[in-house]
C-alpha cells in the first residue's frame, strides 16, 4: 500500500510540495523508499508513514478562526467557506459605507469651508473699499486744505 507523493498530494487534497515539506531526511529514513516502477526510480511513502502524513494534513488542513472552520490548501467549497465568504462580504459592504459616510462629512466640512472662504474674501474687499474711500476723502481733504493755504498765504500777502 506503499504510495507516490502524487497519490499522498492527490488524496490529502494538498500540492506536492506541500507533501515534498515533510519529507525531512529524518522522515525520509525512516519513512520512505525508492522503488523502480515502469522502468523510473520512484519515491513512495511506507505505510506508516502514509499514516503520519495522513494525521498531519487531516489535522493541520482546517483551522478554526473565531467560530468558522476553515478549508486552506483543500480548495473544498463547502457550507463554512460559503458562510465564511459571506460574513467577509458583509464586513466589507459595512466598511464601504462607512467609507461613504467619511466622504460625505468630508465633502461637506469642504463646502462649509469654501463658504467661510467667500465670506472671508467679501469682508476683505469690503474694508479695502472702506480704506480707499477713507483715503480718498482724506486726500480730497487734504487737497482743499492745501488750496485754502495757498488763498490764505494769498490773502495775507494782499495786505501788506
Amino acid at each position: 500500500m506503499s504510495k507516490t507523493i502524487r497519490e499522498l498530494a492527490d488524496e490529502f487534497g494538498v500540492s506536492k510540495q506541500a507533501i515534498r515539506k515533510k519529507l525531512d531526511e529524518n522522515f525520509r529514513a525512516n519513512y520512505v523508499q525508492t522503488v523502480t516502477r515502469n522502468g523510473v526510480q520512484t519515491l513512495v511513502v511506507t505505510d506508516s508513514g502514509y499514516l503520519l502524513l495522513k494525521q498531519h494534513f487531516n489535522s493541520g488542513n482546517n483551522h478554526k478562526s473565531g467560530r468558522k472552520l476553515l478549508a486552506s490548501n483543500t480548495g473544498n467549497k463547502g457550507a463554512d467557506t460559503v458562510e465564511l465568504l459571506k460574513e467577509q462580504l458583509s464586513i466589507k459592504d459595512k466598511q464601504i459605507k462607512e467609507k461613504d459616510d467619511q466622504l460625505k462629512a468630508m465633502q461637506k466640512l469642504l463646502d462649509q469651508s469654501q463658504q467661510l472662504h467667500l465670506i472671508a474674501e467679501k469682508k476683505i474687499e469690503a474694508i479695502k473699499a472702506i480704506t480707499s474711500n477713507q483715503s480718498d476723502s482724506n486726500n480730497h481733504s487734504d487737497f482743499r486744505s492745501k488750496n485754502d493755504l495757498k488763498e490764505k498765504k494769498s490773502v495775507w500777502w494782499h495786505f501788506w
